[in-house]
């Protein structure tokens, strides 16, 4: 096997992300309107995080090897640093994955809040003190890096992960490679000895992805259920404000289960089983990629203000380029087809004011 085709991957996943992240940190900055308040902020610095995790991610370029009992995530140090560099670059890939998780609760919990209108919680959102939300979610990243990086490299010689089939398996070089390995057990010819480390560091890991995914949960359901009691009391346009971002939420919530909880659960969970994920380490990588690139889709899809204005440069602005690159080149091609352009604004006649609804 080799890992060429997880290395263009790798490159175009980066590419995508970080035009698709731009295009929504645009649209959250232009396009968005001022009743959202401080949840600008949550989109913002989701996005943002994501384009940092999809840049760590390109130049460590991580690989995954699930094999009897042993989780590796591994890098071959494309970028040639020191092997101690190399090392805690490749930890701080890792730990993008809890700073992701943890930003996702505090996603759902604020829409919550939101939609319940509890104003005592939506002001902790405000500048300045929407910091003291990112240093959260910065914490538990931390945590994920520290607890990997004092136990995810263990120097016992008895649980230390064997990296023969591991070179053997994708042909890298040990001397380049940094990995950070789990491994729960051995058995010996006379008894199983329990990895003491490595388990401790799956409760820190499956600690930070549980309680994320418990409050994604409550909080995607409590909100669900404020939105229909609320349905008849509150304005038109507040409650389509907060239909249209909650389906946005339903959508971030589908893609990270299946592209993140469900895969670093199976990961940390599999070596217990002494599984072999040999068909699935592909795939696993292939969905950390291509998870900072659906999760912006989704809300650029699903928000009316966003979908609209990218149709419509699409076709006012990008239409009507092409259109006269053809009259310059092929004049009689487009002799009966004119370009779009906007009407000319009736004089002395008011423009009727008409709600906007954003859903």
């Amino acid at each position: 096997m080799t890992i060429s085709v997880q290395q263009i991957s790798s490159y175009a996943g980066f590419c995508l992300s970080v035009v698709i992240n731009n295009v929504l940190i645009y649209m959250i900055r232009k396009k968005t309107t001022k009743q959202l308040g401080s949840y600008v902020y949550l989109m913002s610095s989701f996005s943002l995080f994501e384009l940092l995790f999809s840049t760590v991610d390109v130049f460590n370029q991580p690989m995954i090897f699930v094999n009897d009992g042993e989780f590796i995530f591994f890098s071959t140090n494309p970028l040639h640093l020191n092997k101690t560099l190399a090392t805690h670059f490749n930890l701080m890939n890792f730990a993008c994955s809890g700073i992701i998780i943890s930003l996702l609760a505090i996603h759902f919990f604020y829409r919550y809040m939101a939609v319940c209108s509890n104003q005592h919680w939506l002001k902790q959102f405000e500048m300045p003190k929407f910091f003291i939300w990112i240093s959260v979610f910065i914490l538990f990243g931390i945590e994920w890096y520290l607890a990997t990086l004092f136990l995810g490299n263990s120097s016992d010689s008895v649980c230390e992960v064997e990296m023969e089939t591991l070179t053997d398996y994708y042909n890298v070089d040990p001397q380049f490679t940094v990995f950070i390995g789990i491994k729960y057990h051995v058995s010996t010819a006379f008894d199983t000895v329990l990895c003491w480390k490595s388990i401790i560091l799956a409760l820190i890991l499956l600690k930070i992805v549980g309680i994320s995914f418990v409050i994604v949960i409550y909080c995607g359901y409590r909100t669900w259920k404020e939105i229909t009691i609320k349905r008849r009391a509150v304005s038109r346009r507040t409650l389509d404000m907060q239909k249209q971002f909650f389906r946005a939420l339903v959508a971030q919530t589908l893609i990270p289960v299946f592209l993140l909880y469900l895969p670093l659960t199976t990961m940390l969970l599999a070596p217990i089983l002494n599984a072999n994920l040999h068909q699935l380490d592909v795939l696993i990588q292939f969905v950390f990629v291509f998870y900072p690139i659906l999760d912006p889709v989704a809300v650029l899809v699903i928000v009316r203000d966003y979908r609209r204005a990218i149709k419509n440069f699409f076709e006012e602005q990008m239409w009507n380029r092409f259109l006269l690159v053809l009259k310059c080149f092929l004049p009689w091609l487009i002799a009966n087809r004119s370009i779009r352009t906007p009407p000319p604004p009736i004089s002395n006649v008011p423009t009727p004011v008409i709600p906007r609804f954003i859903y």
